[in-house]
Parts: C-alpha cells; sequence; structure tokens
C-alpha cells in the first residue's frame, strides 16, 4: 500500500514530519512566500485556502495518485491530534480511528480536549459529523455561505435538509474513490474555489458528498 500526505503549508513548522514512516511519501504545497525548497511545490495563487491545495492536488494528479493519499494541514494538531499515529500505521488502523469511513473515504478530527461535539451521521455509511445548514448556521454565521448554491451547481440530486462535514476537513481517500467523478468535476471545484473568497468554507462542508458514489452529479 503506497501511502501519501499531502501538506498544504503556510506558515507553521513542519518538523513534525520527521516523526512519519519513511515509506510515507511527503508532498508540501506552499501558498504565501515562496521558500525556494526544492521539496515543495509552491502555488503562485494564494487562493482557497488548503482546501484549494487539497483538490487542486487531486485534479492534477487524478491520473497518477498513490493508493492512498491523506490531506492535511501544516499545523493538523487543532483538528487531527493523533495525526502522526494514524498515518504510520496499517490500513486496519486508518480506518478504525477514523471519525467518518465510508467506500474508502476517511475523514479525521480528534482532539482530546476542545472538539467538537459531533453526532451519528445519517447521510453516510459509518461514523460521526457536525452539522449545518445552509447558511452555515450555527458554525459560522454572517459569513454569506450558501452551501445549497454550490451543490446545486455539482449535484443532480435533491438539496438535503442539514449538511454533514468533517470540521477541519482532513481527510485520507483512496485513488479508486477518487475515480468516482471526472476530472472535469474536480476542475470545476478548483475553478470555484479560485474565483470566491467564501468558497473554501462551502466545498469544506460538501467534502464527504464530493466523494459518495450514492450523490449524482452534474458534472
Amino acid at each position: 500500500m503506497k501511502k501519501e500526505l499531502v501538506i498544504a503549508a503556510y506558515d507553521k513548522d513542519l518538523s513534525w514530519v520527521k516523526s512519519l514512516n519513511d515509506d510515507i511519501k511527503i508532498t508540501i504545497y506552499r501558498k504565501g512566500i515562496n521558500n525556494n525548497d526544492e521539496n515543495e511545490i509552491f502555488l503562485e495563487k494564494n487562493l482557497g485556502r488548503c482546501v484549494h491545495t487539497f483538490f487542486n492536488h487531486i485534479l492534477t494528479n487524478y491520473n497518477n495518485l498513490s493508493d492512498y493519499t491523506f490531506f492535511v494541514q501544516d499545523y493538523p494538531f487543532d483538528h487531527w491530534e493523533n495525526v502522526v499515529d494514524i498515518l504510520n500505521g496499517d490500513l486496519d488502523k486508518i480506518s478504525s480511528n477514523a471519525t467518518l469511513n465510508f467506500d474508502g473515504y476517511f475523514g479525521f478530527h480528534f482532539r482530546t480536549k476542545g472538539m467538537w461535539e459531533l453526532s451519528n451521521t445519517n447521510h453516510f455509511k459509518n461514523g460521526n459529523v457536525l452539522t449545518c445548514q445552509s447558511n452555515g448556521y450555527p458554525q459560522d454565521p454572517g459569513r454569506n455561505i450558501d452551501v445549497d448554491r454550490y451543490w446545486n451547481i455539482l449535484f443532480d440530486h435533491p438539496t438535503p435538509n442539514i449538511y454533514e462535514f468533517i470540521p477541519g476537513g482532513h481527510f485520507g481517500i483512496n485513488k479508486e474513490t477518487v475515480k468516482v467523478r471526472s476530472i472535469e468535476f474536480y476542475n470545476k471545484i478548483v475553478n470555484l474555489l479560485e474565483s470566491e473568497y467564501i468558497s473554501p468554507w462551502i466545498i469544506e462542508r460538501l467534502e464527504c458528498y464530493i466523494f459518495d458514489k450514492n450523490y449524482k452529479s452534474k458534472i
């Protein structure tokens, strides 16, 4: 099993990466300041936050993905405290420690203190989620979030009454599950993330649906 960790870097210390097993491929994308580090990929467009970095990787590597790819912020521990321990484990450990787990998708959100209060999923196979309304309530009131609008751009499926998601958007995916959507679908997501300031908060709330084949896409 080939594992790859994709890191959206901006301004945090990445020394924690040294604790990962040598068999894990590390891909670091940096926005903000170009450090001219040969071990990093600089993304000149500082748009779309970490969500853009994640989906840009999927888009540009659609036909060359690792068996399992995991996506994290440069300091993941405030959302995924045990990330190093889990990534160093085998697939059984990864699967059993996922907050949400279905069909090759693994969502992660674990903290011993200060964690969002999650509830059992009603939309997916197994695990726990955070829920919100289309306007982002109750987590992000006042941001002009409209999840329904993006849903209707991407999906040919009735709009959910509430949305289920993993806070922080840290996740792992196998390459077969990525392919439940076309490359054109991911291109549309990246375009949205590059065009609207509010888009990262919306796409984060749609992440689980994006990788679930039970929700038919328009693209």
